[in-house]
């Protein structure tokens, strides 16, 4: 069972998952809303409710309420470097404190701790952190930058920050690798966190799709992209991902694999909306 998130990952997610075999059974968040969430004995479930965004914050954690307690056989949950609110000059791993600074990062956590209570063992949960993820929605950094090169205005990002991204087609191939471990008798619990092998400001990330948009479409697109000013307080989350690879055997990959494609499709979208 795949509880959707209504956006972008949905659809990648669940064809990634039946494309290794599973019969996969997608539910949106009115769906679960509408009706009592009656989960078969036995089954995998991958929830994606709190990648909804802020907007959605009440619908995810009355989710996570529901799937507490179900017979699932082992249940993946997707969750967020943003809970972890303060800037950090070292990595960071699974046993660091949470302390988020912003109401999406407590409600990143408070859904966690719906699942979990003060342990995941407890309960047979395995969490997800993940990088920000940068082609899920028009609000997303992708999006801001493309939608400012076509429509020829200034992009304003933070260069202070640092971050290791994670886009939608790295995000499927460590959940589906994750839930195929998962039903073949993996650990059923813990915390893990996945991010880009390297990590890079938004201001980076901003100047490397400006550099594809014009090896698609030649050098005529015009970028405006310029820092925030005064300089932000430095609030890098750059999370270390040894225990995904030491127990599932997960590697990470660089962000910008794959990055052209996730170009390419953004400025067919964003174009097509603007025609």
């Amino acid at each position: 069972m795949l509880i959707g998130a209504g956006n972008a990952i949905d659809g990648p997610l669940q064809k990634g998952l039946q494309r290794v075999g599973f019969r996969v059974q997608l539910l949106g968040l009115e769906q679960i809303a509408a009706a009592p969430l009656g989960i078969r004995e036995g089954s995998l479930v991958i929830n994606a409710a709190s990648c909804a965004g802020s907007a959605r914050m009440h619908e995810a954690r009355a989710v996570c309420e529901a799937l507490r307690n179900q017979p699932c056989a082992a249940l993946l949950h997707l969750s967020s470097y943003g809970v972890f609110g303060r800037a950090r000059s070292r990595k960071i791993d699974e046993e660091t404190a949470p302390e988020p600074s912003s109401e999406i990062g407590r409600h990143w956590l408070d859904c966690e701790r719906i699942l979990t209570g003060s342990s995941p063992a407890a309960y047979g949960v395995s969490i997800l952190r993940l990088g920000w993820q940068v082609d899920r929605s028009e609000r997303a950094l992708l999006a801001r930058v493309i939608r400012g090169l076509l429509n020829h205005k200034p992009v304003t990002l933070d260069d202070v920050s640092r971050g290791n991204p994670v886009t939608v087609a790295d995000l499927v191939r460590v959940a589906v690798a994750m839930a195929q471990q998962l039903a073949s008798g993996a650990p059923k619990s813990g915390i893990y966190h996945y991010g880009a092998a390297d990590n890079c400001s938004a201001m980076e990330f901003g100047r490397e799709v400006v550099d594809r948009v014009r090896s698609l479409y030649g050098e005529d697109y015009a970028a405006d992209l310029r820092p925030v000013e005064p300089a932000p307080e430095d609030r890098s989350s750059v999370l270390s991902c040894e225990r995904l690879r030491d127990v599932f055997g997960i590697q990470q990959r660089s962000w910008r694999q794959g990055l052209t494609r996730q170009v390419e499709l953004w400025l067919e979208r964003l174009q097509k909306a603007e025609s």
